[in-house]
């Protein structure tokens, strides 16, 4: 039913196409030259004199032959005007054995991502329904509830990034929905979530008023923009797994606005306001979590559909199931908890493992049930430290790093992107 709903949306893809790029901002040069004490400070020591930065450096040894180790050292940095390039390689020439410009050849191709708000207007393009288990659930069969399902998801369709999020004028019946969920899980949590959880949703609850109504999220938005920068994409129901972790890359958390069944407000088969705002706003408003929450959005840039499924796995066990050490007593953090009545009455009497990311990238786990083990840390910056070593285990061709001035990922190599099974 889903499936035939999509359908007659209007398509974006011909006034907001993906097309593949190539990073041309960056050049490179490739310098040969004999293995010594020194070699590479003096190479470094070239572009000093001549006020260059770099933005990668990569270095390789060359099979050892009777004139001794030579290596190579592959530099990048920012194009510079030609006066000051030819001056560059004119140096570099004359001191040593072979200097190779840009040689396009070598050029990484890597799967498309997003680099800035331009290309995040073509998040939804993409969508993923799994309905195979959901047929007998009244979210899919009440017929009602379907047509005002597509009517706001027609309504978050049309958000684009940048532009105030639409309104949605709520039912008497959906605000009763919230206000029954919201009032039970407001007592579930603060028996198994993290302080820091907890605070922020308090903060969130003065501001917003979370007890009394659904929040609009264009609110939501500009609450969250002021506290950690994050923003709110609406969308019109679940994304690809690449699109949302992709879009936490810039600090984007695509957000959808229907509200579940009314006759089964304690749980839903698919993520709706409920589990947005009540689970991962509040993580989206604390600082270190954000953070994290990027992190693993920037790592999926350009991943392979195999590292992007670790992530994706990993995402789940942090942002959406994660536990942490609160007062040597572990508590949850995640949005999948914080947001069902089933999970928060599961955490206490369930197992815990510790988050181990290069073991648990690999793990199974359920989505139709509660939660047979939680991975804790013993603190955020634990979780990120270990993201971070995780990452570079990926070798993912080139760096990103966001610029939250220019609002956009910058690659510290040249590569062109391919946009095959996307």
């Amino acid at each position: 039913m889903l499936n035939k709903i999509f359908r007659s949306f209007p398509c974006f893809s011909t006034i907001f196409p993906k097309r593949n790029f190539a990073i041309d901002y960056l050049q490179d040069v490739e310098i040969i030259t004999r293995d010594y004490y020194g070699s590479l400070r003096n190479i470094l020591k070239s572009f000093s004199n001549h006020k260059i930065n770099l933005s990668d450096i990569e270095t390789l040894k060359l099979n050892r032959t009777a004139k001794g180790q030579k290596i190579v050292v592959k530099l990048t940095f920012e194009k510079i005007d030609d006066y000051k390039f030819n001056e560059l390689l004119f140096d570099l020439q004359q001191r040593y054995d072979e200097v190779v410009i840009d040689n396009d050849s070598q050029i990484p191709l890597v799967p498309w991502y997003p680099r800035n708000d331009e290309d995040l207007k073509t998040i939804g393009l993409i969508m993923e329904v799994k309905e195979e288990n959901n047929q007998d659930h009244p979210q899919f069969k009440d017929q009602e509830y379907r047509k005002r399902r597509e009517e706001i998801a027609k309504i978050s369709q049309q958000h684009l990034i940048g532009e105030p999020v639409p309104y949605i004028s709520y039912t008497e019946q959906e605000e009763a929905t919230w206000k029954k969920i919201y009032s039970i899980l407001r007592e579930r949590v603060e028996k198994v979530m993290s302080q820091r959880y907890l605070k922020n949703l308090m903060k969130i609850e003065n501001a917003l008023g979370f007890k009394y109504k659904i929040p609009q999220l264009r609110d939501i938005d500009a609450y969250l923009k002021a506290e950690t920068g994050f923003r709110i994409k609406a969308t019109h129901g679940i994304l690809s797994q690449r699109e949302f972790l992709n879009a936490l890359g810039h600090r984007v958390f695509c957000c959808t606005q229907y509200i579940r069944h009314h006759s089964t407000p304690e749980y839903t088969p698919e993520p709706d306001i409920v589990h947005e705002l009540v689970g991962h706003v509040p993580l989206f408003a604390d600082k270190e979590v954000a953070d994290l929450s990027q992190e693993i959005g920037i790592l999926s840039c350009g991943a392979e559909s195999k590292d992007l499924s670790r992530l994706g796995t990993l995402y789940w066990f942090t942002l959406e199931f994660g536990a942490c050490k609160e007062n040597g007593l572990i508590k949850g953090y995640g949005a999948g908890i914080a947001s069902s009545i089933g999970e928060c009455d599961n955490f206490p009497k369930a197992n815990y493992e510790k988050f181990d990311p290069f073991i648990h990238a690999d793990r199974p786990y359920p989505i139709q049930t509660v939660q047979p083990v939680y991975m804790y840390t013993e603190s955020f910056e634990e979780a990120m430290q270990e993201l971070i070593i995780f990452g570079k285990s990926l070798q993912k061709p080139f760096g990103l790093y966001y610029d939250f001035i220019e609002k956009e990922l910058k690659a510290t190599k040249r590569i062109k992107t391919h946009l095959n099974n996307q």
